[in-house]
C-alpha cells in the first residue's frame, strides 16, 4: 500500500502554477544532476497515492507460452500468439501477439496495448525496419467495467491499484518476456498507446526505466494533459466518465486542481532521459492539446539538466481523436532517429506548437441584445458529473453575438490609446494598431470586423463590461470578478448563458436538440440561432468566456459545438484558466432588462459617452 498523505484539501495548499519539479519536499532546490536523482524519487509517491495506487513488485517469474503461430500475410514475417504466465504462485495470464520480421535481430520493438488482439494494420510498417511489434490484451488483467474486479487485482489483492495503473503494470511484465529473448536490443524498447492506452503508456514508462521511448498518443487528462492548465474543451478531472481508470482519492480535486501536489509533468520528468514523444491533435480538445504542450514544456529543464533536450519531442497535427495513419509514421520517425540517429527525409519537427484555431472570417452579424424573460424558471436536468444549470431568477438580456473585432477595437481607443500597460490588446487579435498623433489608434480589419474577437482574458472582458457600464468594482490593474449590485452590463454566469441558449419557455424545457447534435447537420454552424431567444453563433468553434468561478483557479466556459466522440460540451461543464488568451476563446456581454424591450444596439456614442463615467 501507498504511504498515507494528506487527503483534506485544509492540509494540501494550492498553488495555481505547474509544481516545482527542481524544489524538494523540504523546500530545498535542486542545484545539479545528482540532487535531481534523489529529488526524482519524491516524485513517484504523491503520483500512485492520489491518482493511480499502488501496484505490486516485479513478479518471480514470467514464463511464456507459445498457443500459436502462422505466417503474417505480408510474407515479411509471422505472428506468434503467446500466453504470459505471471508469477509462479498466482499464475495470472495475460495474451500477447508478436508480428516478428524474417530478418536476424538483434531487434528494437513497439509494445502497444489492445482491447482486441490481432490484425494490426501498423505491425508491417515496423517488421520491414526490423522491429518486433507487440501487442498485450489489456483487458486479460483488467476489463475496464466501472465496479468489476479484475484478474490482476484478485491476483494482488493487498493492492489499491486501479484499471491504468493495473494496463501500465502488464506493459512492464512484456518488458520481463523481452528480457528471456536474445534477439531484442534491450536498449531500444518503446511503448505506446493512444487515449486510455496513451495513459497507459506514460504511466508504464515513467516507472519503467527499461523502456528506452514513451509515445503517448492523445492520452489527455491522467496522461500527457495538465490537470492545472486546462484548454476550451478540455476534460477535468470531475468531468472524467470512467472513475475506475483513477484512485478514488484523485476525485477529491475535482473542481480543486489548485492543491494537487502534482501534475503531469511529474510523470514526463520521470521519463528523463529517455526518450519522451507526445503525439496530439490541435483539434481534440477533449484530450487537451493546450495543456500537454505545457506539461511537455514544463519537464524540459530536467531534459536539459541531462543534456539531452531533443530527446523531450511533441507534434501536433489536425483532426480527430484517433491515432491516424500519420501519427504511426511519426512514431517510427522518431524510433529511427532516437534509436539509430536516423534523421527523417521530410524534415519534419518533433517540437511543434498547437495550430492556431481562429473565428471564421464570414461570421458575426448586426450586434443587439436579446430579452430573456421568465424569471423563477427551473434548472436544466442534474447531469452526472455536470451538475444543473439553467435556472435564474430575474430578466436580462443577453447579446445576440459575441463582442465583435469592431465593437472590442472601440474599447481599446479608451483604453490603450496612450498605453497598453494591462494587456488588453493582443497582437494577434484581427484588429490593427497604429501610432497617430502621439496616441494609439486601433482598428478592426474590414473582412473581420463583425467575426468573435478572440485572444482575450477573463480580465480583458471584464474591463470590457466596465467600460460599457458595469460594475464589477476592478481598476485596470485588478479583477476580483465580484459583479456588485447595479451592475448594468456584464458576463453572462454559466446559468444565464446556459438558459439563453438551451431554453424554451413555451415548453418550460431546455431544448438541447438541434443544439447538442449540430455534428449531425451539415454546415451546422451556418444555421440561424437555435436557441429560443435567437442567440446566435452557439455552435461554432469559438467558446465564450462566463462570470462564474469554478474552484480557486478557473472560470466557467461555454459553446455548443459538437468535437468529439460522445463528448458534447452542451451537456458538460468546461473550464479554463482566466488568464488564457486563446484564438479560439472570446466572450459575449450581458445587461439587465431596461424598461423598455426595445433590442436595438446600443449606439456607439451612448456606450462611449456611457464608460467616460467608469475611467480610472
Amino acid at each position: 500500500m501507498a504511504k498515507e498523505l494528506p487527503t483534506s484539501l485544509k492540509e494540501i495548499p494550492a498553488q495555481d502554477n505547474l509544481p516545482d519539479l527542481f524544489k524538494f519536499d523540504n523546500g530545498e532546490k535542486v542545484k545539479d544532476l545528482r540532487d535531481w536523482k534523489e529529488r526524482r524519487k519524491e516524485l513517484v509517491e504523491p503520483l500512485m497515492f492520489y491518482q493511480y495506487g499502488s501496484i505490486p513488485p516485479r513478479p518471480d517469474k514470467v514464463t511464456p507460452r507459445l498457443d500459436k503461430e502462422k505466417a503474417h500475410p505480408s510474407g515479411i514475417g509471422k505472428e506468434r500468439w503467446i500466453t504470459l504466465i505471471i508469477d509462479s504462485k498466482r499464475k495470472l495470464q495475460m495474451r500477447l501477439v508478436i508480428y516478428e520480421p524474417n530478418t536476424p535481430g538483434p531487434h528494437p520493438v513497439i509494445i502497444e496495448e489492445e482491447g482486441s488482439l490481432g490484425g494490426s494494420k501498423n505491425a508491417e510498417r515496423f517488421m520491414k525496419k526490423n522491429y518486433l511489434f507487440i501487442e498485450y490484451a489489456r483487458h486479460d488483467l483488467d476489463p475496464d467495467r466501472k465496479g468489476t474486479e479484475g484478474p490482476a487485482q484478485k491476483a494482488y489483492p493487498e493492492n489499491d491499484w486501479e484499471t491504468l495503473a493495473v494496463w501500465a503494470w502488464g506493459g512492464m511484465r512484456v518488458v520481463d518476456y523481452l528480457e528471456g529473448r536474445t534477439d531484442v536490443d534491450m536498449k531500444k524498447i518503446a511503448i505506446t498507446g493512444h487515449s486510455r492506452g496513451g495513459k497507459m503508456a506514460l504511466l508504464a514508462g515513467a516507472l519503467d526505466e527499461r523502456i528506452s521511448l514513451v509515445v503517448p498518443n492523445g492520452s489527455g487528462a491522467g496522461g500527457a494533459g495538465s490537470s492545472r492548465i486546462l484548454g476550451p474543451g478540455a476534460e477535468s478531472i470531475g468531468m472524467n466518465d470512467k472513475p475506475h481508470w483513477y484512485h478514488p482519492r484523485i476525485r477529491i480535486f475535482a473542481e480543486n486542481e489548485a492543491h494537487l501536489p502534482f501534475d503531469q509533468h511529474f510523470l514526463k520528468a520521470l521519463v528523463a532521459p529517455r526518450g519522451l514523444f507526445c503525439i496530439e491533435s490541435t483539434d481534440d480538445l477533449y484530450a487537451n492539446p493546450l495543456g500537454t504542450y505545457a506539461t511537455s514544456r514544463a519537464a524540459m529543464p530536467v531534459y536539459e539538466l541531462y543534456g539531452v533536450p531533443e530527446r523531450n519531442a511533441i507534434r501536433f497535427r489536425r483532426g480527430g481523436h484517433t491515432f491516424s495513419g500519420s501519427d504511426w509514421t511519426s512514431l517510427l520517425d522518431y524510433a529511427e532517429l532516437t534509436f539509430y540517429g536516423r534523421v527523417p527525409q521530410n524534415g519534419q519537427s518533433f517540437w511543434q506548437n498547437p495550430a492556431e484555431v481562429t473565428p471564421r472570417p464570414d461570421s458575426g452579424g448586426e450586434s443587439g441584445f436579446l430579452r430573456v424573460g421568465h424569471a423563477g424558471n427551473k434548472g436544466d436536468y442534474n447531469y452526472p458529473r455536470v451538475g444543473s444549470f439553467g435556472s435564474v431568477n430575474h430578466d436580462y438580456e443577453i447579446g445576440r453575438y459575441k463582442v465583435s473585432n469592431a465593437e472590442y477595437a472601440l474599447f481599446l481607443n479608451w483604453a490603450a490609446c496612450e498605453s497598453d500597460p494591462s494587456g488588453f490588446y493582443n497582437s494577434k487579435m484581427r484588429i490593427r494598431r497604429e501610432l497617430k498623433g502621439g496616441k494609439i489608434i486601433y482598428g478592426a480589419y474590414p473582412a473581420t470586423a463583425n467575426a468573435a474577437v478572440t485572444y482575450v482574458s477573463w480580465y480583458d472582458a471584464l474591463h470590457y463590461c466596465n467600460w460599457l457600464g458595469g460594475n464589477y468594482g476592478t481598476s485596470l490593474d485588478d479583477s476580483t470578478g465580484q459583479r456588485n449590485k447595479g451592475a448594468k452590463y456584464f458576463l453572462p454566469t454559466e446559468d444565464e448563458w446556459y438558459k439563453a441558449a438551451y431554453y424554451d419557455p413555451k415548453t418550460k424545457k431546455y431544448k438541447l436538440y438541434p443544439l447538442r447534435d449540430s455534428h449531425k447537420i451539415e454546415n451546422s454552424e451556418k444555421l440561424a440561432s437555435k436557441s429560443s431567444y435567437g442567440m446566435m453563433e452557439t455552435s461554432n468553434h469559438v467558446w465564450e468566456w462566463t462570470e462564474s468561478k469554478v474552484g480557486e483557479a478557473f472560470r466557467g466556459i461555454r459553446s455548443d459545438s459538437w468535437f468529439q466522440g460522445n463528448n458534447y460540451q452542451a451537456a458538460g461543464r468546461y473550464y479554463t484558466n482566466p488568464n488564457l488568451e486563446l484564438g479560439h476563446l472570446g466572450f459575449r456581454v450581458a445587461r439587465t432588462s431596461p424598461e423598455s424591450t426595445n433590442t436595438n444596439e446600443v449606439k456607439k456614442k451612448s456606450l462611449q459617452k456611457r464608460a467616460r463615467k467608469f475611467r480610472r
